[in-house]
C-alpha cells in the first residue's frame, strides 16, 4: 500500500482537508483511497492522536488509538492507497527519533510513504499562526511584534519554521521517503485547496472537479495584527520569501 502522510503545515487549510477526508471517506474508498480511523478522536478530526503519541503530548489518549493501532488497521485494508492527515506531524522535524519511528514502522509493513505539505507565503502564515495561538491562550510578550521577532532573527521558534527552506532541508535529511511540497497560495487562487490536495493523492478527475468550490475553513484573522502588518510583513518577505520559493520549487 502507498501511504500519503499530509503533515500540514499549520494554517494551510488542514482543517478543511481533514473534515473532507472523514466526511467523504466512503467516496474515497470507492476510488481506492482509504482513510484510517485510528488516531482520530471525532468524526471530522485528523489523525491528531497519532501525532500526540509520537510527540509525547499530554493530550495523547490511548483510547483513540495511535501508531500500533494504525499499523493494525492498515493490515486489514486491501486498498492500494491510504491517506493520513495531521499538521502536528510536521513538528516531528525536531524529534528525529520519533519521525524515524513512524516511518520505519510503516515501511516495515511493506508500505511506501510520501509526505505532503502545503507552504504559504510567510507574512500571511506567521500572522495567521499568531492569531490561532492567541485564541488558544498564547500570551506573547509585546504581542505580535514580540512573537514575530524570533522568527525574523533565527528563522524558527521552537518547532515552527518561517525559514521553509531550512525545514525542507532538515526533513529530507531525516527521511528516506519523498516530501512533496504544494503551493497553498496558488491553490487557493486557482483550482482550490481541496482539488489540489486530491490531485496530489491521485484522486480521479471526477472527484477533484466535484470539490472545486469547497470552502477553506478556520480562516479567521484578528485586527490586532493590522497595526504591524505594514512593517513586519515586508521584513518577513524580504528575509524569507525568495528562499522559501526556491524550496517550494525544489
Amino acid at each position: 500500500m502507498h501511504l500519503f502522510l499530509h503533515i500540514g503545515d499549520h494554517k494551510t487549510g488542514s482543517t478543511s482537508i481533514q473534515a473532507f477526508l472523514r466526511r467523504r471517506a466512503a467516496d474515497l474508498e470507492a476510488v481506492g483511497i482509504y482513510v484510517p480511523t485510528a488516531g482520530t478522536y471525532s468524526p471530522e478530526s485528523g489523525h491528531h492522536q497519532l501525532a500526540f503519541e509520537l510527540l509525547e503530548d499530554k493530550r495523547w489518549n490511548p483510547a483513540h488509538g495511535g501508531l500500533e493501532e494504525l499499523v493494525q488497521e492498515l493490515r486489514r485494508c486491501p486498498l492500494p492507497r491510504a491517506v493520513i492527515s495531521c499538521e502536528d506531524l510536521s513538528l516531528l522535524v525536531v524529534r528525529p527519533d520519533r519521525l524515524r519511528r513512524l516511518e520505519a514502522s510503516l515501511l516495515a509493513e511493506g508500505h511506501t510513504v510520501s509526505w505532503l505539505m502545503f507552504l504559504r507565503r510567510v507574512d500571511d502564515y506567521l500572522e495567521s499562526l499568531y492569531c490561532e495561538l492567541k485564541r488558544s491562550g498564547l500570551r506573547a510578550r509585546l504581542g505580535y511584534p514580540g512573537f514575530a521577532l524570533p522568527f525574523l532573527l533565527w528563522g524558527r521558534r521552537y518547532s515552527k519554521f518561517c525559514d521553509q527552506r531550512a525545514f525542507v532541508r532538515r526533513w529530507r535529511g531525516l527521511s528516506d521517503s519523498p516530501l512533496q511540497l504544494l503551493d497553498y497560495d496558488r491553490a487557493v487562487g486557482a483550482e482550490g485547496l481541496l482539488p489540489r490536495f486530491l490531485q496530489a493523492i491521485g484522486a480521479p478527475p471526477s472527484l477533484v472537479e466535484a470539490n472545486h468550490a469547497a470552502p477553506v475553513l478556520n480562516q479567521r484573522r484578528e485586527q490586532i495584527t493590522r497595526h504591524f502588518r505594514s512593517v513586519l510583513g515586508p521584513l518577513l518577505m524580504a528575509r524569507f520569501h525568495r528562499s522559501n520559493q526556491r524550496a517550494l520549487h525544489s
